[in-house]
């Protein structure tokens, strides 16, 4: 029988949308770019599905608040 792989990260559960954030904070430390998501596509198509990808949705949001509040200071 094969066994999960352990990372260090799977002892703090975290959500899509505070893994967003956090992926927008990495990206400010690192002097990279922020991303471009397709945040309407991505809204709109969550609600054709019936809410089936909301954490894709949640991720994206995270990462757009994060993108703001980063971007002010």
């Amino acid at each position: 029988m094969l066994k999960k792989r352990e990372h260090p990260t799977d002892s703090v559960p975290t959500n899509a949308y505070q893994k967003g954030y956090n992926r927008a904070v990495k990206d400010y430390k690192a002097l990279e770019p922020f991303r471009k998501y397709p945040q309407k596509v991505i809204n709109s198509f969550n609600k054709f599905v019936r809410g089936k990808m909301h954490a894709l949705q949640d991720y994206v949001d995270g990462y757009e608040d994060a993108k703001q509040q980063l971007s002010k200071n």
